[in-house]
């Protein structure tokens, strides 16, 4: 949890602060989709998950809202395609459920469509997302590396949304929880903010899927990204303060990107029948290692340097080892008042506050 302070020479002043698979939306699971199943044996013919997904995403392309396969299909074979479709194309962001029924020789697959939107409609709306998406592409620097690829989207993203905070925790969908809501009209939920992310990455050509679950705040969904042959996990949602308070709500953070399992797992678990669960154990690429803000121990001299290596920003983000270090850091700087001996790495005025989380071992200081 962040806490926000505010801090004066002198005086410290302390202030508080499936679809039938799954289709979540809201930080919060969606109305799941009823399914209508008769008879439903083996036979001949037969269809493999990628097969499926296949057909599936074909219809989709199309606006169409139903297909049919000339076998009995597996509830669970079914289960699984669209899940992948889920992960795979998150620019089909009008799925919102689906019906089956089926008998020894054939299976009917009906798709719910998210507002009943025609395809008119449909089709004028997925060119805004794409066109949106790609519109964040021609900004994103096209000779950078797949880390800093990975890093203005996160900004990007934060900076451009909205917190969606009176759509948290319903239980019906709405754009608000897909890349559309997030990427064209520019509020979203978690589900929504992460699949804005993994559509812009895939198009960049960088692996990157969405996993949920339950966090310490309820139901929440995220990401995973893979950069030079490591997975990591990301967080765009709550990097943005909006999420967690309007306070603040311009003071974009990196407490959640590229993070490895340890500290992901500080804060949520995973839940059940996820398409793919990568390990994540590697932080070459955590943004606080990246940015040389990642600290094993309280050292005044190096907050110093932290400071004055964002003196250009006035913000200053770093990221401690262990609570121990974290907690010492927190307690000389502000407690003790220790931050007003590192005047000479920054100018830091009469008044600064800081906000810190105790979860992630997080300060950031602005200045």
């Amino acid at each position: 949890m962040r806490r926000t302070n505010y801090i004066i020479r002198s005086l410290a002043l302390a202030a508080a602060a499936a679809l039938t698979g799954v289709c979540i939306c809201g930080c919060k699971a969606g109305r799941v989709s009823e399914q209508a199943s008769g008879y439903s044996s083996k036979t001949e013919y037969s269809y493999s998950i990628d097969e499926l997904a296949g057909t599936i995403s074909d219809a989709l392309a199309e606006y169409d809202n139903h297909t049919d396969y000339d076998a009995a299909i597996e509830q669970d074979d079914i289960d699984s395609a669209v899940r992948k479709i889920k992960h795979f194309y998150p620019e089909y962001f009008w799925l919102n459920g689906y019906t089956t029924s089926s008998t020894s020789k054939r299976t009917s697959l009906s798709f719910m469509t998210l507002n009943d939107y025609s395809k008119d409609e449909l089709r004028a709306m997925h060119d805004e997302l794409i066109k949106a998406a790609d519109d964040v592409i021609a900004q994103v620097p096209q000779t950078g590396t797949d880390f800093e690829k990975a890093l203005f989207v996160h900004d990007y993203i934060v900076n451009n949304t909205r917190y969606a905070t009176e759509k948290r925790g319903l239980d019906y969908n709405g754009l608000w929880g897909n890349a559309y809501g997030c990427l064209v009209e520019g509020s979203a939920v978690c589900q929504g903010y992460a699949e804005a992310y993994s559509l812009i990455m895939q198009r960049l050509g960088i692996e990157c899927g969405v996993c949920s679950g339950q966090s310490d705040r309820g139901s929440h969904a995220w990401n995973y990204i893979k950069v030079d042959g490591e997975y990591y996990w990301v967080d765009v949602t709550w990097d943005d303060p909006e999420a967690e308070s309007e306070e603040d709500g311009d003071k974009l953070r990196h407490n959640y990107f590229m993070m490895n399992d340890e500290l992901m797992l500080r804060t949520r678990t995973i839940g059940d029948g996820q398409y793919y669960v990568p390990s994540c154990t590697s932080m070459k690429y955590n943004y606080f290692v990246m940015a040389n803000a990642y600290l094993t121990s309280y050292d005044l001299d190096e907050i110093g340097r932290i400071l004055a290596d964002n003196k250009e920003y006035g913000v200053a983000e770093m990221m401690f080892a262990d609570a121990e270090s974290f907690s010492a850091a927190r307690n000389g700087l502000f407690d003790e008042q220790q931050i007003w001996e590192l005047s000479d790495y920054a100018e830091l005025g009469y008044t600064l506050n800081y906000s810190y989380d105790e979860t992630m071992c997080v300060l950031q200081i602005s200045y």
